[in-house]
């Protein structure tokens, strides 16, 4: 904390300025010599002493009591709004650098969710594909199975009817020949 010593010096020079100078621009003012009255402006050096005395008594007094306290305040003051400042800015950079980390973490976060969507579609239409294709490939094995027992079926049906047509013609010939042919005789007959 500065001293102000040069303030005071300066104020104390104006003092005796302004006790000794009425005296010396006013002497001129014979008004009031003539008259009898005592000229308050005549420089008296009794009356100067004690206001330069006086006033360096109350410059004491208030340099002690009052200018002391109050630079000491002052200067409180100062340093608490120079802290209080200096937190400001802390907390503002503090503030701009979660506001930044915030935002790549929220590009991180929207690069990500669109990174999901995209796989979640990808794998989606992979499910699709993979079903579609499971469900062509059981539509083409049940169409195989069902050809395969047609087929079978087809030649059940043929073998009964080649087997029916065999015996029909067993028993149209035995009828003719008017004898029973033995099973040997059929397959003879039928090769």
């Amino acid at each position: 904390m500065a001293r102000p010593w040069p303030t005071v010096l300066v104020l104390l020079l104006a003092v005796v300025v302004v006790a000794a100078a009425p005296g010396a621009v006013f002497a001129a003012d014979d008004h009031a010599a003539k008259k009898g009255e005592p000229n308050i402006f005549e420089p008296r050096l009794d009356l100067t002493l004690w206001t330069i005395m006086v006033f360096a008594v109350l410059l004491a007094v208030l340099w002690k009591f009052a200018w002391g306290p109050m630079l000491e305040g002052l200067h409180k003051r100062e340093q608490f709004i120079q802290g209080a400042i200096e937190d400001a800015r802390r907390a503002k950079e503090e503030a701009e650098r979660l506001r930044a980390e915030f935002e790549k973490e929220m590009t991180k976060a929207t690069a990500k969710a669109q990174a999901i969507y995209e796989e979640a579609r990808r794998q989606a239409q992979e499910m699709a594909e993979q079903l579609v294709a499971k469900a062509r490939s059981e539509i083409q094995t049940e169409r195989d199975r069902l050809r395969r027992e047609i087929e079978i079926a087809r030649d059940q049906a043929l073998q009964e009817l080649w087997n029916r047509t065999a015996q029909l013609a067993t028993l149209i010939s035995a009828k003719a020949l008017r004898r029973q042919l033995t099973p040997d005789d059929q397959r003879r007959l039928m090769d």
